[in-house]
Parts: structure tokens; sequence; C-alpha cells
């Protein structure tokens, strides 16, 4: 189903918005086309831009997911639309919100919402959106790992809380990348949900991201140390105070 199915698609009768005007339509259209010349594509950009309806909201943050040559102009475009975005404050909120859901790539989008919002609250709606996944299989985990990625520049137990989950994902990356950000998080909250990760990790990427952290942190593995004490690969030991080190050179 393309952009504009979406736009036509009738609802009921209660809930039905205003049609999109064939202008717009057209306009949309343009933005959207990547093979346009680009100052026939900018005339669109500014016309959509002057649009304060849904439908012009819903495609200039439709426009962050295609690319255009040369990348300097499909940047440059892409930064103009994001301040006309943020500009408008709050209430694109719903729109960021379901696009940050759907793009697979997010930087352009938690751009805009870091201009919209002070830093714990763009931390809010990425720990929000990412309330929305779960742990099961999914086609395409892109968008789930751009989120947690994210969320690695936000330390902190809040963090920590909604990223814990997702070190059970059924996916390898999901389950690095989860790692990742909670050491960054470097709140011990994530202490134990690691250690038991650990234990019963088959990836040798994930299980070497985690004795790394566990190194950096130098966060003990109190209450679990017969365990890891086997489960540590070559290379590895625990000292006295039951941190994870990695053994001298001989």
């Amino acid at each position: 189903m393309g952009l504009f199915d979406i736009f036509r698609k009738k609802a009921p009768a209660a809930t039905d918005g205003p049609a999109v005007p064939r202008a717009l339509e057209k306009n949309i259209k343009k933005l959207l086309n990547k093979y346009l010349q680009p100052e026939e594509r900018w005339s669109a950009v500014q016309a959509v831009i002057a649009d304060e309806s849904d439908a012009a909201v819903d495609a200039l943050l439709q426009r962050f997911t295609v690319y255009t040559e040369p990348s300097a102009v499909d940047d440059e475009e892409k930064e103009h639309i994001a301040d006309a975005l943020a500009g408008r404050g709050e209430k694109i909120l719903p729109h960021l919100k379901k696009a940050l859901r759907k793009q697979e790539s997010i930087s352009w989008l938690a751009r805009i919402a870091g201009r919209i919002l002070p830093r714990d609250g763009l931390r809010d709606l990425l720990l929000e959106v990412l309330a929305g996944f779960d742990t099961e299989y999914e086609r395409n985990p892109e968008r789930k790992i751009q989120v947690i990625l994210a969320l690695g520049d936000f330390p902190g137990e809040i963090t920590a809380k909604g990223v814990v989950p997702f070190v059970e994902d059924v996916n390898e990356t999901v389950r690095f990348q989860a790692a990742s950000t909670l050491f960054a998080a470097g709140n011990d909250l994530a202490r134990e949900p690691l250690l038991a990760a650990f234990l019963k990790e088959e990836s040798v990427r994930v299980k070497t991201a985690i004795l790394d952290g566990f190194l950096q942190t130098a966060w003990p593995v109190t209450g679990h140390r017969g365990e890891i004490e086997k489960a540590l690969p070559k290379g590895w030991i625990l000292d006295r105070a039951g941190t994870i080190k990695k053994r001298p050179k001989a």
C-alpha cells in the first residue's frame, strides 16, 4: 500500500478526516520523487511545508526515508524540513511517534524530537517507542536496534529499566546493542540481567560485549561466581573481589 492509498482509504464516517486536496497531493508526489530535479522538488518542499494539515506533516516525515543525489542537496533539504517541523512544536509529536515506529532510520526523527522536547522528554519518547516492541521475532528489527542505540546517549536507571528486557531478544544484533546500551547507561540495575544473559548466551559477539562491559564497569559477579567462572572463555578470569579481568599475558 502506497502513501496515497493510505491518504485515500476511507475510514468509518464518524472518523473521516478531510480529503487531501489535489494540489497538495501533487506536491507530495514531487516531494517524495527522488528522480526530480532539485529545483523542481524544492518548490514542492516549500508548498508542503506551507500546508498545516496532518497529511502534509506525515509526508514531510516520509521525506526522511527518501535519499536523493547529490547528497549535499539532500541533506540541505532535510535540514530545512527538520527546522520547519520542529518549529511546529509538540503538536507534531503524535506524527513523530508514528514515524518512529515505522521508519527504519530514526536519526532525523530523533533530531527533530530533540529540538522540541527537553533531554529527558526525548529519552522518554524513545522509551515509549521501544515499549511498543517485544522480544519476539520481527522480520525487520532495524527500528528496534536504532531506538536502543539512540538510548545509549541517556545514562541512568530509567534507560536501564526500559532496555533490560531486550538482552533476551531473539535477534542477536538486538541483544548485542541492548548489552552495549545497558553498559552505557551505567546503572547496576542491569548487572543481574546481564550476568543471566551471559550464562545462556550462545553468540560469541554478545558474550564478548558483556565481558568487555563488566571489565569496564568493574561490576562484581556477586552471587554467580561459580557459574561465571565455569563459563568464562579462555583469556578471562575472576579476581578475588569477583570482578571479571583479562588473564595477564605470560
